[in-house]
């Protein structure tokens, strides 16, 4: 079964660059490194997750930026976890760092559109990020 999983990884993988794809992946197999960009599968893909920008945690401007990039990522750590399962839509190019393109779905609702809603993310589309202090 696992070898299964890490088949239907690197298949997932192979067609970022064609075309778009979608797979489903336990909780535990994605991995919430800030609020928007996720490491998947024993492989660690990293995927930055677009419509949506958090706050910075690592390289944060303030303490405010910290304090809600901090609460940004514990809340989809969350909502990953209790769903069990989530969609991954894989998403063709990469970004300027490399990491792959994609949207979390937890219980069919896109994870960046639940952190907007509740104020702990915002709409992005790409290009110059505003400031969060």
């Amino acid at each position: 079964m696992k070898i299964f999983a890490v088949l239907s990884f690197f298949l997932t993988v192979a067609c970022f660059a064609a075309a778009t794809s979608a797979a489903e992946y336990k909780s535990s197999d994605i991995y919430m490194i800030d609020g928007d960009t996720v490491s998947v599968g024993p492989e660690r893909v990293r995927v930055r997750l677009v419509g949506f920008d958090t706050p910075e945690t690592r390289n944060a401007k303030c303490t405010y930026e910290k304090n809600l990039g901090n609460l940004a990522t514990t809340r989809a750590r969350t909502l990953v976890k209790a769903a069990g399962r989530v969609d991954l839509l894989l998403l063709p190019g990469k970004d300027k760092y490399g990491r792959h393109l994609g949207k979390v779905f937890v219980r069919g609702q896109n994870l960046g559109e639940i952190l907007i809603s509740e104020g702990l993310a915002r709409p992005y589309s790409g290009g110059r990020r505003k400031g969060w202090c």
